[in-house]
């Protein structure tokens, strides 16, 4: 239960957490985002930011599914999916560009961390739905 790998809500609480890492890293808050988000290009060029864009979307199927059948485990398999989507995303997307000498921010993609908030609000209320509290640091 309290593995950080595997189908786990630890594991599902570190992809979470991650998110929020980056935003901390990038020095970036819900309100930079929203203002940002009127001007910004989401523009899912690379296959991995399809495939987390094509999950983000499917959670109102996903709610509708768990309503209609009052099966909890339809909420936490689509996490997990959520969750193993978000780490292919982030070992394959940068999403903030550091300078490899002194560790400073040098870009940040915007699009992409519009992205990971997309997915970090839709984590919050399945955990919210799932009786989990997520932590920010872990």
């Amino acid at each position: 239960m309290l593995d950080d790998k595997g189908n786990t809500a630890v594991y599902l609480l570190y992809a979470y957490t991650r998110i929020r890492s980056i935003m901390r890293t990038a020095n970036i808050d819900r309100e930079s985002l929203e203002s940002c988000l009127a001007n910004t290009e989401i523009a899912l060029e690379h296959p991995k930011e399809w495939k987390l864009g094509k999950c983000i979307v499917r959670f109102p199927e996903i709610l509708s599914r768990v309503l209609d059948d009052l099966l909890m485990h339809i909420l936490c398999e689509f996490m997990y999916e959520m969750a193993t989507t978000l780490t292919e995303f982030y070992d394959n997307c940068y999403c903030v560009e550091k300078d490899r000498n002194t560790g400073e921010v040098v870009k940040i993609n915007m699009g992409r961390m519009l992205l990971l908030e997309a997915t970090a609000r839709v984590m919050e209320v399945a955990f919210y739905i799932l009786g989990i509290k997520p932590v920010t640091k872990m």
